[in-house]
């Protein structure tokens, strides 16, 4: 079984929104600049990794689940996203 490294971004870890300046961040139907943005996630809002990464646009595309809310779903950039230990 491979190793994950504990500071980068792996499916079923958690991240947060962080680096937006307050103005959140726009979550995605699909990766890409691009797609249709879904919603948007907050400074700091926390998100599961669920599937990823993708290339496009020139970014690195995850796929975040809220672990609160599964209706706030979608892909973001990893440009915003650090990774968090699991509550």
């Amino acid at each position: 079984t491979p190793t994950l490294d504990p500071a980068s971004i792996n499916v079923n870890g958690y991240v947060q929104i962080t680096g937006t300046q307050g103005e959140g961040l726009r979550i995605h139907s699909a990766p890409g600049l691009n797609t249709e943005t879904v919603f948007r996630g907050e400074e700091a809002e926390v998100f599961v990794v669920q599937d990823g990464p993708q290339s496009a646009d020139g970014h690195t595309w995850w796929y975040l689940v809220a672990p609160y809310d599964e209706t706030r779903a979608g892909w973001a950039a990893a440009d915003f996203l650090a990774v968090i230990p699991s509550p």
